[in-house]
């Protein structure tokens, strides 16, 4: 990562250190981990736009224009269209909002669904109305009736104040959804742990996703709310026990609610509402703190209790992640396989999951990739391509798919062969063979174990490859004797980030010298048209040498089954015809 501006850096520690104030659970669980193959890992990031002040979103008027808007914290709204910035913001109203904290400012946009032939747009911001309180203000603004790439600064009206006692933990997000209505979030309100208990309190706003109308001159709450006339609960709350969601979502395709709300000290999640729901739910801030519990002495989970879709632990030291920022799911063209995922990410560590549902129906995340951006939001262009923004940078990223590489690599015939037992059960090779077109694999008729090696020159991978799969390869040749699948266990394969023995010349040392992981793949006799595959787990394909040699050490599980007969399976080397040989078929992508 570049150097950066010290000054921003501080402003970027104090927004991180706002977001997560003082906790009181220790991590204990980590993310859940997903079907590698269902979340693609290809994903690249293309500068878009630079040069910007505290980028906080980015998001479309959905007019058909194809423009870009950009929020930065100190009050302006930029156009991206045409591939350049516009010299003139769309909206400047950095002369009344208030920026003094790290989480205060110009936080939201959203353009009513109607904007093509009304043009009116909707912001949040923070303001000092009830000073010495803070304030979270929900305005409305029109469109020039001159210039569609200029707002009248004239025209906003404040629909919705909203006091608070602290300057951070202010939510600001807004999107309409497909009802037709603008939801709003709305912090806690700020201070270590909720010291108001706003999130379980219905009598205030904070805490909460709003449901609003603002179809007319001002706001009215829908009567369809959950808690609209309630004496129990405010008419405008949708949802509640939040503690600072940072930027929700709905998915264009369902209509479903996804929210990213930032955690204490201990854990981030992300809260999911189905199109279905009538409202209500309770996420549960302050009683839990994503699935830990935060206060030991009033953990019972309350009725309405709605469990986070997914989670994340801190680590120690903020090693993992410190704050969640929501995203979107993908509804784009240009990225067929990220189709239906919905991506967030950890705004201090930068790291990216994709999530989804599995056959079972529960949510699953897998993290793409770690990044250096300081991720202060996602956001959606009107095709429903994905794009970020880096707080520090000043940045604009597009999220689109790098192309997918495959190579094959054969097995060298100079260095692979096989190696056979010296005695029965001594752990050591005896006569080596790197000249046979066939391999040995099993025992002989004095019960000595034949193990080969097969090695693959990887060093024509590009050093900066993010391997996405590995899959070895090899064609039966043969048996004698029994086949050893059925006396002998399954094959398993070792594998070693360079050399099993001194040098890549096959030696006695490589019967027995350690790999960097032992049994990586299992294979249990099921060949198709002859040949048995497996791929490596998404873990050891860091084994994987781009600097040089890759090798494989094959052998049955044991060593031999006592019978004094020959249980040999024979597979083809490298020194076999092309079309014969041990294949590494390795797919990757530059980021």
């Amino acid at each position: 990562m570049e150097p950066v501006n010290r000054t921003r850096l501080f402003l970027v520690s104090c927004f991180a250190i706002l977001l997560s104030l003082v906790a009181i659970q220790p991590p204990t669980t980590v993310a859940k981990a997903a079907d590698p193959l269902s979340v693609p890992k290809n994903v690249r990031f293309v500068e878009t736009i630079s040069g910007l002040d505290d980028p906080l979103f980015v998001t479309h008027a959905g007019d058909v224009s194809g423009r870009v808007f950009i929020v930065q914290r100190n009050g302006k709204i930029l156009i991206f269209k045409n591939g350049a910035l516009n010299d003139t913001p769309f909206l400047d109203i950095g002369g009344i909002i208030t920026t003094s904290g790290g989480e205060q400012g110009l936080l939201g946009l959203a353009f009513d669904p109607d904007y093509e032939t009304n043009g009116r747009f909707f912001v949040v911001y923070t303001d000092n109305t009830f000073a010495p309180n803070e304030s979270v203000i929900l305005a409305r603004y029109q469109v020039s009736n001159s210039d569609p790439d200029l707002a009248d600064p004239n025209s906003g009206d404040v629909l919705l104040s909203i006091e608070k006692n602290y300057a951070n933990h202010n939510g600001g997000m807004i999107a309409f959804g497909p009802d037709g209505y603008l939801y709003m979030a709305v912090g806690d309100g700020g201070g270590g742990g909720d010291p108001g208990n706003n999130g379980q309190d219905k009598d205030t706003l904070l805490g909460k996703i709003l449901r609003l109308d603002v179809s007319g001159d001002s706001y009215v709450a829908p009567n369809t709310n959950p808690f609209f006339g309630a004496v129990d609960g405010m008419d405008e709350i949708w949802a509640y026990g939040l503690r600072n969601p940072w930027r929700f979502s709905f998915d264009r395709t369902t209509g479903d609610i996804f929210i990213g709300d930032v955690g204490q000290n201990a854990q981030e999640e992300i809260d999911f509402q189905p199109s279905t729901s009538g409202g209500g739910e309770n996420y549960g801030w302050r009683i839990l703190e994503g699935n830990l519990c935060y206060n030991s002495g009033t953990c019972t989970p309350p009725p309405d209790y709605v469990p986070p879709a997914a989670t994340y632990d801190h680590g120690a030291d903020d090693s993992f992640g410190c704050s969640v920022t929501g995203g979107y799911v993908y509804r784009g063209s240009q990225f067929p396989a990220l189709e239906g995922v919905y991506l967030y990410g950890d705004f201090c560590k930068g790291k990216i999951w994709g999530m989804i549902k599995n056959g079972s129906g529960q949510w699953v995340s897998t993290l793409i990739t770690d990044t250096d951006f300081f991720i202060s939001s996602f956001g959606e262009d009107e095709a429903g391509e994905l794009y970020l923004t880096d707080y520090v940078t000043g940045s604009v990223y597009h999220i689109a798919e790098a192309p997918l590489v495959e190579e094959i690599f054969s097995s060298d015939p100079a260095y692979d062969g096989h190696l056979r037992e010296s005695s029965e059960t001594s752990g050591q090779a005896g006569p080596i063979n790197m000249v046979a077109s066939a391999l040995k694999l099993g025992d002989d008729s004095a019960n000595r174990q034949y193990r080969s090696i097969l090695s693959f020159g990887t060093a024509p991978l590009p050093d900066n490859a993010v391997i996405v799969s590995a899959e070895l390869r090899f064609k039966f040749a043969g048996s004698r004797g029994t086949v050893p699948f059925g006396t002998h266990g399954p094959l398993f394969a070792d594998i070693r980030r360079g050399a099993f023995g001194n040098n890549v010349n096959l030696e006695s040392a490589d019967f027995a010298a350690p790999a960097d992981k032992n049994r990586v793949l299992r294979y249990t006799g099921a060949a198709v048209d002859g040949w048995y595959s497996k791929k490596l787990g998404s873990a050891n394909l860091a084994y994987i040498n781009k600097q040089g040699v890759t090798q494989f050490r094959l052998r049955f599980k044991l060593d031999d089954n006592n019978d004094n007969g020959i249980d040999l399976l024979r597979i083809f080397s490298g020194n076999a015809i092309l079309s014969n040989r041990p294949q590494l078929i390795i797919t990757y992508f530059l980021p």
